[in-house]
C-alpha cells in the first residue's frame, strides 16, 4: 500500500513537471512570436509616418498565438510618450484598434496593412505641464474634483490649481470640460481658493482654454473628452475601419481612402 502511494505520488509529480516544462516552452515560443511581430510593426509604423522614434506596440492578448485559431487579434495598441507636437506641446498619444482580422502570415510578421478592425480609437493625453503651457501657468496642477486618489476616475470636470501670470499666489478653480461641435472648451465655473479679494470673474480668463480638436493629432474631431489620472484626454473613434500602417501611428492624420463609418 505504501509503495503504491509512493508510485502514484511519483507519477503525479512527473506529470506536473512535464506539464510545467511544456507550458514554459509554449510561453517562450508565444512571447517570441509576439515580440517579433510587435518589433516589426513598431518599425513599420515609424517609417511610414516619418516618426523620429519607434512607438511602443502591444499585439493581441495574454496568449498571442491564439490568433492562429481565432483569426483575430483582440486588440492592438500603439503608444508614444512625451512627444512634442508643434502648436500643441508635450503630449502622450495612443492608437488602439480592437477585433482585428488577421491571417497566419500577418500574425507572424505583424504587418497589419489592409486588415480590418471593428473599432479604431485615437487618444491624446495632456497633463498639467502641457495645459499649463497653453495658459502660461507653469505650475498648473490638474486633479479630480472629488476623487483625490492618484489614479482617480473619469470626470467631465477638473480642479485646476496654479499661479496665473501677474499673480504671486496660486488660485484654484473648478472647470467644465466640454465639446461643442469640434471645439473643446475648458470653462471655469467656481472659485475654490484664491488670495483675498479676488472673484471668479477676475481669474476665469486665466484658466479658460478653447481649441478646435481638428487641429489636434486625432484621427478625426474628438468624440469624447474627460479627466483621468491628472490629465485631460481627447478621444476620437471610428468603426469598421480598414487599417493602413501609417494610420496606426498615434500622430498620423487619416488617409483619404480610409474606410470607416
Amino acid at each position: 500500500m505504501e509503495k503504491s502511494r509512493k508510485r502514484v505520488l511519483t507519477i503525479t509529480a512527473s506529470t506536473i513537471g512535464a506539464v510545467a516544462v511544456v507550458g514554459g516552452a509554449f510561453w517562450i515560443v508565444d512571447s517570441s512570436i509576439a515580440a517579433h511581430a510587435e518589433r516589426n510593426l513598431s518599425v513599420a509604423v515609424a517609417e511610414s509616418a516619418n516618426l523620429e522614434n519607434a512607438p511602443r506596440v502591444f499585439l493581441g492578448s495574454s496568449v498571442y498565438t491564439m490568433a492562429f485559431f481565432t483569426g483575430e487579434l483582440d486588440s492592438v495598441s500603439i503608444d508614444m510618450l512625451d512627444v512634442e507636437i508643434p502648436g500643441v506641446g508635450m503630449v502622450n498619444a495612443r492608437t488602439e484598434v480592437n477585433k482585428v482580422k488577421v491571417t497566419p502570415a500577418q500574425i507572424f510578421s505583424g504587418d497589419l496593412n489592409g486588415t480590418t478592425a471593428e473599432t479604431f480609437a485615437r487618444t491624446l493625453r495632456m497633463d498639467g505641464v502641457a495645459i499649463g503651457a497653453k495658459l502660461d501657468i507653469t505650475d498648473l496642477d490638474i486633479s479630480h474634483p472629488i476623487d483625490i486618489s492618484p489614479s482617480g476616475g473619469q470626470a467631465s470636470e477638473a480642479l485646476l490649481t496654479g499661479t496665473p501670470p501677474g499673480m504671486e499666489d496660486p488660485v484654484s478653480v473648478l472647470v467644465n470640460l466640454r465639446l461643442v461641435g469640434s471645439e473643446f472648451q475648458m470653462l471655469p465655473y467656481e472659485l475654490v481658493d484664491a488670495p483675498s479679494g479676488l472673484t471668479l470673474d477676475d481669474v476665469a480668463p486665466a484658466f479658460t482654454w478653447r481649441v478646435d480638436t481638428l487641429q489636434l493629432p486625432l484621427a478625426d474631431r474628438a468624440m469624447a473628452v474627460y479627466l483621468s489620472g491628472g490629465s485631460i484626454h481627447f478621444q476620437s473613434e471610428a468603426r469598421n475601419v480598414e487599417l493602413t500602417t501609417r494610420e496606426l501611428s498615434p500622430l498620423a492624420a487619416p488617409e483619404e481612402n480610409s474606410d470607416n463609418s
